[in-house]
């Protein structure tokens, strides 16, 4: 019972290298969707961009996208 315990730590566990780039791929999507509204503001040179902007929409996509492929990475070992 106490052999799975043994076996590996939660160190280890998150320092295997599908592990880390899934994490950091994550983490830049979530920080994209935080920044999108923005990143938007800075390219348009508008205060109050729209919701239905597309650069607005595609960063957001982008970030969705960086998320998705960030927890397929960390969840199966490639």
């Amino acid at each position: 019972m106490f052999a799975l315990l043994l076996e590996q730590t939660l160190i280890d566990y998150l320092s295997t290298p599908n592990k880390l780039v899934g994490i950091i791929l994550a983490a830049l999507g979530f920080a994209l969707s935080i920044l999108a509204k923005k990143i938007t503001k800075v390219a348009r040179k508008t205060d109050n961009p729209s919701n239905k902007d597309p650069l607005y929409l595609i960063l957001l996509a982008v970030a969705l996208c960086l998320i998705m492929v960030g927890l397929v990475i960390s969840i199966f070992n490639f």
